[in-house]
């Protein structure tokens, strides 16, 4: 078994898992993928969070899967990789991906199924099933196309190239490219922290469900009925026009 582990900090309202590995830059083994959505578990059951932050140890985010360990990852007991993408996808807390160095593989698997992607100017990416003989997972390809569209998926998983942060900006695989991510990931973790939490988790939810084709109509009405019950859209008008921020009940 190669060494690795994900740590977890939270300070205030935000919780940072950092995928550590350094010796095969930050490269995901089978009880890193598998212990991701437990983390995911517990910091979703903490009141006080209210976003998460994914990045990696020292100069890399993440090199993918730990080849070495591939027969674990994928193998016969079925994936580590989709439980753990599967999780980001589903956590209710905005998710955001500070991209600090490669992203390689499952590294682009984990960013792609956050909510947001912040890349570091000096950052690479690529897609390399085909340089290894492997399909890459469904529920991957999904994402990837729904971020970048059909032909740029294809690029990225015909060629197994690597691309550099410019590029990867250019064809949304990044939301932004930023001179010190950290900085400005700590920034916009702390301006959605700050916001009402139920117009927050109402517009993932509902933008999800409008990403995969499905119905908000009847979500969306749910959404509206908690805003009413609660006060929360009363403390945020009355706040606005009181000129005062707002305490918004909703937690």
């Amino acid at each position: 078994m190669s060494e690795g582990r994900l740590g977890l900090e939270v300070d205030q309202n935000v919780a940072r898992i950092t995928i550590d590995n350094p010796g095969k830059r930050n490269a995901m083994n089978a009880a890193m993928w598998r212990r991701l959505p437990e983390l995911l578990a517990e910091i979703t059951a903490d009141p006080a969070v209210r976003v998460v932050v994914l990045t990696g140890a020292g100069d890399a985010f993440c090199a993918g899967a730990d080849i070495s360990e591939l027969h674990e990852i994928e193998g016969p007991g079925g994936s580590a990789t989709e439980p753990a993408e599967r999780a980001l996808l589903d956590c209710p807390l905005p998710t955001i991906a500070l991209i600090n160095g490669l992203c390689i593989g499952g590294g682009c698997q984990l960013a792609a199924a956050c909510d947001l992607r912040i890349a570091a100017e000096p950052a690479m990416f690529g897609i390399t099933p085909a340089k290894l003989g492997v399909v890459y997972p469904s529920s991957s390809i999904e994402r990837l196309t729904e971020l970048v569209g059909p032909a740029a998926a294809k690029l990225l998983l015909f060629s197994a190239d690597f691309f550099d942060s410019g590029r990867a900006l250019g064809i949304r695989l990044v939301d932004e490219v930023a001179a010190d991510p950290a900085a400005r990931v700590a920034e916009l973790a702390a301006t959605i922290a700050g916001r009402s939490q139920l117009s927050v988790r109402a517009a993932k939810e509902l933008v999800d469900l409008a990403a995969r084709g499905e119905s908000l109509t009847e979500r969306a009405a749910h959404w509206q009925d908690v805003a009413t019950e609660t006060g929360e859209t009363a403390e945020g008008v009355t706040a606005f026009l009181e000129r005062r921020p707002a305490v918004f009940p909703y937690a």
